[in-house]
């Protein structure tokens, strides 16, 4: 997978901070930027995962994955500010967050990777879908 990022620096941020609320997010995240306006790429998806699992917020995480697929990617917004303190904030573009776009190399597969980044939950525990399946069939 490859992750795509990019934000802009708006005239009151702090470009040092900008950047720091990426990497506090995407560590190994390689920024660039130009015109005012960060892009960058990352393959590091284990602090996303980690910060989702750690606010207990896996299923919400799911469906803004699930409802932005296009093609073999997914694309959705998380708010700045919270990255910047290290919590992850799923956002609509309105205030200017990052931009966020995971895509399936060859081998890989939108929902799969979906299904490992946000696994499903019960009472906040992670289920095996995979499990429940064959549970269902053979009732």
């Amino acid at each position: 997978m490859i992750i795509k990022i990019k934000t802009k620096v708006k005239p009151t941020e702090d470009e040092n901070k900008v950047l720091k609320a990426v990497t506090n997010i995407f560590n190994d995240a390689e920024m660039e930027i130009s015109e005012n306006i960060y892009t960058g790429v990352s393959k590091d998806i284990s602090r996303f995962k980690e910060l989702l699992r750690s606010q207990a917020i896996l299923d919400a995480a799911r469906n803004v994955l699930e409802r932005n697929i296009v093609g073999n990617a997914t694309k959705f917004h998380i708010n700045k500010q919270a990255a910047y303190s290290g919590i992850l904030n799923f956002d609509k573009d309105v205030h200017g967050g990052i931009k966020l776009e995971f895509i399936c190399e060859e081998d890989e597969e939108i929902l799969e990777l979906i299904k490992d980044i946000a696994p499903r939950t019960r009472d906040g525990i992670i289920i095996n879908e995979d499990d429940e399946a064959i549970e269902k069939k053979n009732e």
